[in-house]
């Protein structure tokens, strides 16, 4: 028999706990209680319990005033510094770049850090696994966003998308400066540029700076209850051969930290041939999705036997035939690193018929907007789901 307490968990007790709280930004007090509030619940299940602590920005924030400060600078001080300036221009953008399609960056090792915390659950396997399940949800809260207006958030990509290509013209009108070519229109769209990118800026920091985090009862205190309500009915009824590990993860909201240092902590145990990594993501509103493909500059493909067992479910279970397999381009979520290392990872989020998130990075992200029933339908698909793979 497992050591998992036969007690069922219901995950919006999970999310009513986490949403108590005002919000779970990373690095914070808030995020401190709330890992104590996951370490509770996961010992009541009769897990081991380990906090993995982590450094990370506090907010993505920081982040891009770095590679924003450091572009305006090179521009600014183009005329004075010549080739020296352009090559500081050329190497921010190309930073830019690298972070923009959500990958490890150097930028991200610029003060001000703090410590994080990520909350691992787990109980052990009988006998000798040949398998190993990772059952993850980022449990931090975003920093309230106007980006992520219902107004602006649809055309998020496309927008990205230009400011980078705008990066790219940054470094072109730089070389023309510094070779006196189309002088003096060059200096007026430096200055036009560094004026689009100082507003861009703002625009992305304003309302973190005006109201903080959001509550994140649905992101991602959804998918965080979630992962340990599926943890539990797997280690109440285990699969055969199967080890299952819970991983909470915190500073997924500045870009996607927590999940990356739980990787680089276990890269050598994880053998892609033998591990799966099922990641639950802002299931509060709308339909649940098995999440085909994300990215923003260049694309994430998930096509592997986890995501073939969870279609496979949805098609074949009449209870699952509202989860329709979506895509999410609006940012990335923690298995990018996990599927971009080779392991078969899926995400499960709610999208709304336009395929966004309700109240996403907005203060509307609250317990009231919350549909209690998306939690419990996505702990049977994700159970449904992982019982399938584990049979096929």
């Amino acid at each position: 028999m497992s050591s998992a307490s036969s007690a069922s968990v219901d995950p919006m007790s999970i999310v009513r706990d986490l949403a108590a709280l005002p919000h779970r930004g990373a690095t914070t007090a808030e995020e401190r209680k709330a890992a104590d509030i996951l370490e509770r619940h996961l010992k009541a299940l009769g897990a081991s319990v380990e906090r993995q602590s982590f450094m990370t920005p506090k907010t993505y924030v920081s982040e891009v005033w770095w590679l924003i400060g450091g572009l305006e600078a090179g521009l600014l001080l183009l005329p004075v510094l010549g080739w020296i300036a352009f090559a500081w221009v050329a190497l921010c953008v190309a930073l830019a770049w690298h972070y923009f399609d959500w990958r490890a960056s150097p930028v991200s090792l610029l003060p001000p850090r703090a410590p994080a915390v990520n909350v691992i659950g787990r109980v052990p396997a009988q006998g000798q696994p040949s398998k190993k399940l990772i059952l993850m949800g980022h449990y931090d809260s975003a920093p309230v966003s106007r980006l992520y207006l219902p107004s602006m958030v649809k055309g998020f990509r496309q927008s990205l998308r230009i400011s980078m290509g705008l990066m790219l013209a940054a470094v072109i009108v730089a070389l023309l400066t510094i070779l006196q070519v189309g002088l003096p229109w060059m200096h007026w769209l430096r200055y036009l540029l560094m004026l689009y990118f100082l507003i861009q800026g703002v625009m992305s920091s304003i309302d973190y700076w005006r109201l903080g985090y959001t509550n994140g009862a649905a992101d991602n205190a959804t998918g965080t209850a979630v992962a340990v309500a599926t943890a539990a009915r797997l280690w109440n009824a285990p699969i055969p051969g199967w080890d299952v590990e819970v991983v909470l993860t915190s500073a997924e909201e500045a870009n996607l930290k927590g999940a990356l240092a739980y990787l680089r902590a276990r890269r050598a145990q994880l053998d892609p041939r033998s591990t799966y990594l099922f990641n639950f993501d802002n299931l509060g509103a709308g339909k649940a999705r098995i999440i085909t493909r994300t990215g923003t500059l260049t694309a994430i493909v998930y096509q592997n036997a986890l995501v073939d067992a969870a279609l496979q479910t949805a098609a074949s279970d009449p209870r699952f035939r509202d989860v329709q397999p979506g895509v999410w381009h609006t940012g990335d979520v923690d298995s990018a690193w996990f599927a971009r290392a080779g392991i078969p990872s899926l995400t499960l989020l709610a999208q709304d018929e336009q395929g966004l998130i309700p109240h996403l990075h907005r203060p509307g992200d609250t317990l009231e907007h919350v549909d209690p029933d998306l939690p419990r339908h996505a702990v049977d698909f994700a159970e449904a789901t992982v019982r399938q793979l584990a049979a096929a």
